[in-house]
């Protein structure tokens, strides 16, 4: 039987499950047996022990979860090619997926649908650092999805995500996986915040917000890296500018060293504390956890939870272009909004000739100097007769995406030169110089 979780977002808030890692180490399972000497691959484990995996997930649904989220977080192609099994992607999911949805057709009722989530975690390459091309990358989660949803996933969960572009190629692989199978599964990323404040790139959480506005996702969370007070301030700009539903799971608190072994400190009553706060605060849809919790830190927060509806929120939305790092609004509140034009090859000589020199450092220096003289994007054209477009502008945006912390506006009339500079940036961009001299298609 398969559930409609959006109508289910909107009527209640939901419990999602905990840690996966810590329950299928504590089972005690033997390397070369249940592992097949593949060590810290758990994701061999749904072939191999898929009553372990099943009977995890039952103990979360029997604490009182109303999903859990499949064993698949690193079931990517490239992650499983790590360890020989890029070619048993497809396959280990979908069985994942089975697995979960078994649990959930165990604990169901006709008033409490259960629901499995298939979990894409970040890998292992940042696309932003260039350790990974946004189109492989994207393919390497398309294959995944695809196993999700044929082992019928009632969601995709996006999950710790810790580079925008990451985000970005999981939900295209997501979307083009829909198409492709004809199943409108909901969308849930989740973003992961370090204690510096920021996803690991650098991202603020006002700039994730913006950056993901515009996609066709169902909600929006934060998850690991830190316990709840750590994350209460996110949370708190999450509740008051995001337009999706949205959520939370944290840690079970800041991890300790204790006796050579990590030991959060969180007891299930104090997590479960601070989730209520989040959900009449903030108006959360989906409360969990992540990383040392357990089925009875879910036992505690479904219990304080009981059954209530979100809390209505007005969001105060305001249009934004965003670099990796920080997010710009479009209407500025005692200026206009100042397009940098000097990294512009048609309207720059200074930048020709340098785009011609081939000196990509001087160019980043112009960059950087119309940051200081206060503009608020850069346009940036390698137009030039002559020279290969696609390949001067990624030059140009692979260092500027990252050594230049503006908002840039992709400025081409070629098709495959925005395409290459969109798949190279983590933020949100304008594209500039579109016209309809061939019309409408």
């Amino acid at each position: 039987m398969t559930y409609d979780l959006r109508e289910a977002l909107d009527r209640r808030v939901l419990v999602l499950d905990g840690a996966m890692g810590t329950q299928i180490h504590a089972a005690d399972l033997e390397l070369e047996r249940d592992y097949l000497g593949l060590e810290n691959c758990p994701e061999i484990i749904n072939h191999t022990r898929p009553e372990v995996i099943r009977a995890i997930h039952e103990s979360y649904l029997a604490a009182g979860s109303d999903a859990v989220e499949t064993n698949t977080f690193g079931g990517s192609v490239l992650t499983l090619a790590e360890f020989g099994l890029a070619e048993r992607c497809r396959e280990l999911n979908a069985k994942a997926a089975r697995i979960a949805r078994e649990a959930c057709e165990k604990l169901s009722t006709p008033d409490r649908p259960r629901f499995a989530l298939g979990s894409l975690g970040p890998g292992t390459k940042l696309a932003t650092l260039g350790q990974i091309a946004y189109a492989k990358l994207r393919g390497s989660y398309e294959e995944q999805v695809l196993g999700l949803i044929e082992g019928g996933v009632d969601g995709i969960l996006i999950e710790t995500c810790q580079d925008p572009l990451q985000i970005k190629a999981a939900i295209n692989a997501t979307l083009r996986a829909r198409e492709a199978l004809k199943r409108d599964v909901p969308i849930l990323v989740s973003v992961t915040m370090e204690v510096t404040g920021t996803m690991l790139v650098g991202t603020e959480m006002g700039a994730a917000i913006a950056l993901l506005d515009p996609y066709p996702i169902d909600l929006l969370s934060i998850n690991c890296a830190t316990g709840p007070r750590e994350m209460s301030e996110h949370v708190r700009l999450l509740g008051q500018t995001c337009r999706k539903r949205i959520g939370v799971y944290p840690n079970a608190g800041l991890p300790q060293l204790v006796d050579g072994k990590p030991f959060y400190p969180l007891t299930p009553a104090e997590l479960a504390d601070w989730l209520m706060r989040f959900v009449d605060e903030d108006g959360l849809g989906m409360i969990g956890g992540c990383c040392g919790t357990t089925p009875e830190h879910i036992a505690a927060a479904a219990k304080a939870l009981g059954v209530r509806e979100p809390k209505r929120r007005k969001s105060a939305h305001q249009p934004q272009v965003t670099s990796i790092y920080s997010a710009v609004p479009l209407f500025q509140d005692n200026s206009v909004l100042f397009v940098g034009e000097r990294s512009n090859a048609n309207g720059s000589k200074a930048f020709r000739e340098h785009l011609l020199g081939g000196n990509v450092d001087a160019m980043v220096q112009m960059g950087r100097e119309q940051l200081r003289e206060g503009s608020h994007v850069l346009d940036v054209c390698t137009a030039y007769v002559g020279r290969d477009e696609v390949a001067d502008m990624t030059k140009v945006v692979e260092r500027y995406r990252s050594e230049v912390a503006l908002p840039l506006t992709i400025d081409s009339t070629e098709t495959p030169v925005l395409a290459a500079a969109l798949a190279l940036c983590g933020g949100r961009s304008i594209v500039n110089s579109i016209n309809l001299e061939d019309g409408l298609e």
